[in-house]
């Protein structure tokens, strides 16, 4: 089937006209595209192109993943070309477009728009500044301050083939300035025995190679790190730095693919970590964290469906058709503290589930505590966002009149709001000290 993806390109460039479609082609047929500027009004979000691109799938699911590849070769001809960045910025649509009788109706996906820049984790805690304080208390030497940029660069990246080669660098940065002067002999390739020449019946000797000072470290800092875990991460290095992808090496990897990176990622923040005196790491109260995984991830929604897909005046489709909205929409408004706990009353919990029916400016935050409440043995438990909380302390404070600030006045007379999330003190805020602060 013929389909037609619709992406939004970040660019340095733009077309020398707006209304201008400028159009390159594969010369074998596998895909073609047309550019065109999405003109700006002001400078608060980044300039971007409109790219159509058609190419052949068997049908709309094995579509996406072929139109991320045809993406990837226009981006590389672009950046060749003009010595210019280009990215992905997201993908709108993919349209089924064979010829034929479709009636007016054609079969796509359409992307939701995203809710847009995420939640922050709220983790920095005053444990989390002490840990750095007493870090700082040790002069780190160059090689360390290099590797530390590496694995901060690896963390910051959203390419996973970019963050394996930055975790690498930090490694291979450690692994060389410690690197024993002790002489260590040659191992046989397949069996990892020491080897032995017959001429002069002796073992070769030398000072340890690079590779050898890695696996070393890789033991010394991971215990569980065994030799088929050191030969999946040099296999995947190797690839990457002869010019492959960890999707085309798939099949050598774990599944995911993605616990590649976040092994070789632990294992260098383990090395950094014990580049420091043992005096300062000895100290219980330090405190270092680390994600369930390295591998940064984006929530979409994507919809199946049918609908009319208008014709421009070239007789091309026209993908940027309105009249019709996607959108993922966020529970609660931006956040960036704690959520809090709050305990309540089944009786209570009942009335605010009818707050959360009744149109109004607090219906939206009824709702939210209404379906993150848990019963448990005729206790209710409740999750609420930071902004939430403020809203209800300020109406406390400032002794707002209401039938929902009444119902919380009750609550709140018997209970107190606790905050929640791992690692998050134990502090408590009742309605009378929120007064105090």
């Amino acid at each position: 089937m013929k389909c037609i993806a619709h992406y939004e390109i970040k660019s340095e460039t733009s077309v020398f006209e707006d209304d201008r479609w400028l159009k390159f082609q594969h010369p074998s047929g596998i895909f073609s595209a047309r550019i065109r500027n999405i003109p700006r009004k002001d400078f608060s979000i980044p300039f971007l192109l409109t790219l159509y691109l058609t190419f052949e799938a068997a049908d709309l699911e094995e579509a996406r993943d072929i139109a991320d590849e045809r993406l990837a070769d226009c981006l590389s001809s672009l950046a060749l070309t003009t010595s210019c960045s280009y990215s992905r910025h997201r993908i709108r649509q993919i349209v089924d477009a064979t010829p034929g009788d479709t009636k007016g109706m054609r079969s796509c996906l359409v992307w939701g728009d995203s809710i847009g820049l995420e939640d922050p984790t709220p983790l920095l805690t005053e444990r989390t500044t002490y840990t750095i304080d007493q870090l700082l208390k040790f002069d780190a030497p160059p090689y360390l301050r290099r590797a530390m940029r590496w694995y901060r660069l690896g963390v910051n990246s959203w390419t996973p083939d970019d963050q394996f080669q930055y975790f690498w660098f930090a490694l291979e940065l450690i692994a060389i300035a410690q690197k024993s002067s002790e002489r260590v002999p040659d191992k046989c390739p397949r069996c990892s025995s020491a080897l032995f020449c017959q001429t002069c019946q002796e073992q070769p000797l030398h000072k340890p190679y690079e590779k050898q000072a890695i696996r070393a470290l890789m033991k010394a800092v991971d215990k569980t790190c065994d030799d088929e875990k050191i030969k999946m991460l040099e296999g995947a290095r190797n690839a990457l730095m002869h010019g492959a992808t960890l999707r085309e090496i798939e099949h050598e990897l774990p599944e995911p693919r993605e616990q590649a990176v976040d092994a070789l990622a632990r294992i260098a923040l383990l090395a950094l970590v014990n580049q420091f005196p043992k005096d300062i790491m000895a100290d219980p109260k330090l405190g270092f964290m680390g994600p369930s995984t390295y591998v940064h991830h984006t929530l979409s929604g994507i919809v199946h469906m049918e609908t009319v897909i208008p014709v421009d005046s070239d007789g091309e489709f026209d993908l940027s058709f309105s009249g019709m909205t996607v959108a993922l929409n966020p529970v609660a408004p931006p956040q960036s503290a704690l959520p809090s706990t709050l305990q309540m009353t089944l009786a209570q919990l009942k009335q605010i589930e009818q707050f959360s029916y009744r149109e109004s400016d607090y219906q939206d935050m009824c709702r939210r505590i209404h379906q993150k409440a848990k019963v448990h043995e005729e206790k209710v438990i409740t999750l609420l966002p930071s902004t939430d909380r403020q809203r209800i302390e300020k109406a406390m404070n400032e002794g707002e009149k209401g039938t929902w600030q009444d119902l919380f006045r009750e609550i709140l007379k018997a209970n107190s709001f606790t905050l929640w999330g791992p690692g998050a003190p134990q502090a408590q805020a009742t309605q009378a000290d929120a007064k105090n602060r």
